[in-house]
């Protein structure tokens, strides 16, 4: 059935046209297209506005990446610059020798104390790991820890040592105690920063997490930003009108402390940001830890910039960093953010609510039970100064003028350059006071002398090592050092060289040997010369050893012409007064040297005849340990044993009843010898001597060198003699040669042919007197001319029978 085709009809048009069939008829026409209608030109700008816009987006946007990445850049290659080049200029510093601790010695307990905080020791209430100390009733327990440096090593031992009226009383187990080496002084550069690096494991792990704790709890979780920091940061700074909190993170604060400056800017904010990300980039999360615990400031102690926290551990608590307790590193981590206002060392009530603060927060974290941060907010805080003044200033400046003279100027500028002294910190302290307290007293019973200076030396006799030097009354007032530079003659203290080269030069001369003092008269290069005593006085016949205990001129100046000019020169050179001349006033002194030059000379009585150079500086050293400057001790036989044993026990006289008999007012007493010394006008007035352990001199007078009035005895024995005192160096006794004997001879004259008073002397081993008193020194002499060698015998009357004992004749010694 054929399909109903739909069709409008009537209406004289074809209905809607057929579809053709395919392939059949024509193709079918495509309706006229619509013509578009022209847009406005107000969305034709528009249009170009946006695309414009658009297009400008991405290119700042391209443009800002390329300036932020070529910024990130800059800061990466400055990161590397700094990492790899070093970042800190590391301070050197100047080192005493090793603190040695024996009985007798000055000392007070706490200045030991301070002196082994300087020396790295931690000090604590209960000594239990070595390296460890306790101070408690006048005993100081020390956990010794083995150590080694140039000259001298420490074991591990527990030392004991007691305290009894400002001296040490013991030491156990044995004397000496050798401790490690303290500071004497800090090298600083330009940036005058006080700081010790140390390893992370260094750092106690209560201090690592109290840090974090106050200062970026996630540290270990952003990659260097925290974004909710800066936005809280953002926030506080609008509502304040001002840039207040810079919302940082530890490493933003590392960023800022090592490349910017403190100034509060977006413009440094924004390199901050960029060089923070670097140090994410270059270093792990241990190594940002370690370098901010090493760098970051820590306040101001001693005229130095305390940066570090070991720095600070020894600052504050006067221990090294991984000894600080829980509540120390509180302590330290709380006053970071402002450590001025917070020191604890002047500001402790303030720094003790930082403490109870980072105890907080770290029970806040988890970090600490809460139970045991109250516990540890309960204790009071404990503050241990560990902050020093230069210590002997003299000392330290004489040692980098030696360090400079032999590795040139520039040693000073390198990084943790360490200069290593001889200097015991103990006699170094004890002869400052002594000298400072000497100065007064003398001030005060000669008004005349006020503003005067003094110098003092103390020099090891084993090896020349200077133990102690003070170079002035004041170097804050005077840093010019009378004791290496002041060079002024040296008066009667040469005496006893003169002396020890005539018994050198002649083995039958004995300190009973007498001389003729009396007007002398001698040519030299066609000039009159007549020297005089002091006094003015002559006393006729006397021994070699009254006249050096009375110091009179005229018996020394014939004990120099025994030995002649050029071998009495010769020995005061090997001695170390390379000053000497060979004139006749040469036997008086009156020729220039030093304290440093004279006491090391005077090495060579205790010494028995060997003299050792004064040293100051043992070793210098880079901050790798490296040596780069070894001194070794230089020492040089200049006379016999023998000769030096009579010499010594002469110079023993001086002290007992010689120009140096008021020592023992003073305190000095025990095995000590030594020779006053004032030249002329009294212009300077020395003392010399010796124990068995040391040589020390002193010198007093005005720089200008004007007259002080006063004698060696009276200006410069008072210091020798307090110091010695104090030094518990003169309990031994000095050794005898061998070929030194003592043997009697007649002090007295003598009646029927016997001696009514007889002495014992020191002789050389047969040169003695061979027939006891009974004929006394003169006939010995005579035995010795004539080749005889006799044993001593009792003295005979010419009838073979024994003599009766005189009633007057008496026994007496004459050394000591």
């Amino acid at each position: 059935m054929a399909k109903r085709q739909s069709g409008r009809s009537g209406s004289g048009k074809t209905g809607s046209a057929r579809r053709p069939a395919k392939g059949k008829g024509t193709a079918a026409r495509k309706p006229a297209a619509k013509a578009p209608s022209s847009p406005g030109f107000f969305r034709r700008a528009l249009r170009r506005v946006v695309r414009l816009g658009l297009a400008s987006l991405i290119g700042l946007a391209i443009g800002g990446a390329i300036v932020v990445y070529g910024l990130y850049r800059s800061a990466e290659a400055e990161v590397q610059q700094r990492l790899s080049t070093g970042i800190w200029d590391l301070p050197g510093r100047v080192w005493s020798g090793p603190i040695e601790v024996w009985p007798g010695m000055a000392v007070e307990p706490e200045d030991l104390a301070r002196d082994l905080q300087g020396a790295g020791y931690a000090r604590v209430d209960h000594a239990a790991r070595p390296g460890d100390f306790q101070l408690r009733d006048n005993t100081l327990l020390v956990l010794n820890t083995p150590q080694k440096g140039p000259g001298w090593a420490t074991g591990s031992e527990e030392i004991l040592i007691t305290f009894r009226d400002g001296q040490v009383g013991s030491v156990s187990p044995k004397a000496p105690a050798v401790l490690a080496p303290t500071v004497l002084a800090t090298l600083r550069g330009s940036d005058n920063e006080d700081r010790n690096p140390r390893a992370l494991e260094d750092f106690p792990e209560q201090l690592r997490l109290s840090v974090l704790a106050m200062e970026d709890a996630g540290f270990y979780r952003h990659n260097g930003i925290s974004p909710l920091g800066l936005l809280r940061a953002v926030y506080v700074n609008v509502v304040a009108g001002d840039s207040v909190q810079g919302g940082s993170t530890l490493t933003q604060q590392l960023a800022k402390n090592l490349f910017l400056s403190p100034e509060r800017t977006y413009t440094r904010k924004a390199r901050e940001l960029l060089l923070a990300l670097a140090l994410e980039r270059q270093l792990t999360k241990d190594e940002l830890l370690a370098l901010y615990l090493n760098e970051i400031y820590w306040g101001q102690a001693g005229g130095a910039a305390i940066c570090g926290a070991d720095q600070a551990a020894r600052a504050y608590f006067g221990k090294p960093v991984d000894r600080v307790s829980l509540g120390e590193a509180a302590t330290l981590a709380g006053i970071i953010s402002s450590p001025n206002t917070y020191n604890p060392l002047r500001h402790p009530d303030r720094a003790k609510e930082r403490r109870d603060l980072a105890l907080d927060r770290l029970a806040a974290e988890g970090w600490l039970d809460a139970e045991d941060a109250e516990r540890e907010k309960a204790k009071p805080l404990k503050v241990v100064s560990g902050v020093r003044g230069r210590v002997a200033p003299y000392a330290v400046d004489a040692a980098v003028d030696a360090a400079e003279a032999a590795l040139g100027d520039a040693i000073l500028v390198q990084e943790g350059v360490n200069l290593h002294t001889t200097i015991n910190p103990l006699l170094q302290r004890h002869a400052e006071r002594v000298l400072a307290e000497s100065m007064t007293r003398l001030e005060e019973a000669y008004p005349e002398t006020k503003g005067v200076q003094a110098a003092l030396v103390a020099v090891r006799v084993r090896d020349g090592a200077i133990v102690a030097l003070v170079g002035g009354r004041d170097y804050g007032e005077s840093q010019f050092n009378r004791a290496t530079l002041a060079a002024r003659q040296l008066g009667s203290t040469v005496k006893p060289l003169t002396m020890l080269a005539a018994f050198e030069r002649d083995r039958k001369l004995a300190p009973a040997s007498t001389l003729v003092d009396e007007p002398l008269e001698r040519t030299v290069d066609g000039k009159t010369w007549r020297p005089t005593n002091y006094d003015g006085q002559y006393v006729g016949e006397l021994t070699v050893r009254q006249a050096i205990a009375a110091s009179r001129n005229i018996p020394a100046v014939l004990l120099a012409e025994m030995v002649g000019a050029p071998g009495l020169q010769a020995l005061y050179v090997d001695a170390g007064l390379e000053n000497a001349t060979r004139l006749p006033s040469a036997a008086l002194g009156a020729f220039e040297g030093t304290p440093v030059q004279l006491a090391g000379a005077y090495t060579v009585f205790p010494g028995q005849g060997v003299a050792a150079r004064p040293q100051l500086l043992r070793a210098v050293t880079d901050d790798n340990g490296k040596l780069r400057l070894n001194v070794e001790p230089f020492t040089e036989r200049v006379a016999s044993a023998r000769a030096t044993a009579l010499a010594t026990s002469v110079l023993q006289t001086v002290i007992a009843e010689g120009t140096g008999a008021s020592a023992a007012r003073f305190g000095a007493t025990g095995a000590l010898g030594g020779k006053t010394g004032t030249t002329d006008n009294y212009r300077d007035a020395w003392f010399a001597g010796f124990t068995p352990e040391l040589a020390v001199a002193v010198w007093v007078g005005f720089d200008q060198g004007s007259s002080t009035g006063l004698s060696g005895a009276k200006a410069a024995l008072p210091t020798w003699a307090r110091f010695m005192a104090g030094t518990g160096t003169a309990g031994g006794a000095f050794k005898l040669s061998r070929d030194v004997v003592e043997a009697e001879f007649c002090v007295g004259g003598f009646e029927a042919g016997l001696c009514t008073e007889c002495g014992t002397e020191l002789f050389t081993r047969g040169e003695e007197p061979t027939n006891g008193c009974a004929n006394g020194v003169m006939s010995a002499i005579l035995d010795g001319l004539r080749g005889v060698d006799r044993k001593p015998t009792k003295p005979t009357r010419p009838d073979g029978a024994d003599p009766e004992e005189p009633k007057a004749r008496r026994r007496r010694r004459w050394f000591w």
